[in-house]
């Protein structure tokens, strides 16, 4: 989290300054610019909570602390007075908490098998229990704007489908009094491509957003019981760089 704080602090200022003057002159050629032209696309920044329906079973996920993060660069293709085309790309970075003592272990099964379990801690004070996917994501969508001369409601629908770039678990805990972390990078068998569909509602830059994937988090035939792979929804707010 701290790289994306970084970034969203960086981003915050960026787009705060890009709201604040919307225009842009230049004294030597006396040519007033649109925003549009200096910055031909926009940077938005997600912020939800995630979760997993049909999760598999072990896999009780906390509210707080399944966080979802992502930065994006979209461009901007008009297709009429009110419609954008908004093509781009994303790095995001998925959380999930797990409620109870467990995590993950990529191996080998009583039969061979290279598949993922589910496996409870030992260690006797367990301050948290995560497991974090990083996705390099292609987004595509259209945005409606009832009124682009005004600040006012904006919507839009779209999808997004990407691959992962990396996975890691990570257990906090204490012993001895003394703080512990273990961090264990593996991509865990989570599905090769990720996609699903997007829908936004806002009001000037500030948008609701929710996710909703088609495809499993994990591929099913890699766990090691008799589960479903859960499906990833996030629902959050959107900083939108319009």
């Amino acid at each position: 989290m701290n790289k994306f704080s970084a970034c969203f602090l960086f981003l915050l200022f960026f787009t705060s300054s890009l709201f604040a003057q919307d225009m842009r002159i230049d004294k030597d050629k006396n040519i007033i610019n649109t925003r549009d032209e200096v910055i031909p696309g926009y940077f938005i920044f997600d912020f939800g909570a995630s979760s997993l329906l049909n999760a598999p079973d072990p896999m009780d996920l906390k509210v707080w602390g399944s966080w979802s993060v992502n930065l994006s660069y979209l461009g901007n293709i008009d297709l009429g007075t009110n419609v954008k085309f908004l093509p781009g790309v994303s790095l995001a970075v998925d959380n999930y908490m797990f409620k109870d003592d467990v995590s993950l272990f990529r191996g080998k099964n009583v039969l061979g098998e290279d598949k993922v379990q589910f496996y409870e801690l030992e260690q006797d004070e367990i301050r948290k229990s995560k497991f974090s996917v990083t996705y390099i994501d292609i987004p595509l969508e259209f945005h409606y704007i009832p009124n682009p001369t005004k600040k006012g409601l904006r919507f839009a629908l779209g999808g997004k489908f990407g691959i992962p770039v990396s996975g890691a678990t990570k257990i906090r805990y204490k012993d001895d009094g003394a703080n512990f972390i273990d961090k264990t990078k593996n991509n865990f068998h989570v599905s090769k491509v990720r996609y699903g569909a997007l829908a936004r509602i806002g009001y000037g830059s500030f948008y609701l957003f929710g996710y909703y994937g088609f495809n499993s988090l994990f591929q099913k035939d890699k766990l090691d019981c008799d589960c479903n792979g859960g499906s990833p929804i996030t629902i959050g707010i959107t900083l939108f760089a319009f």
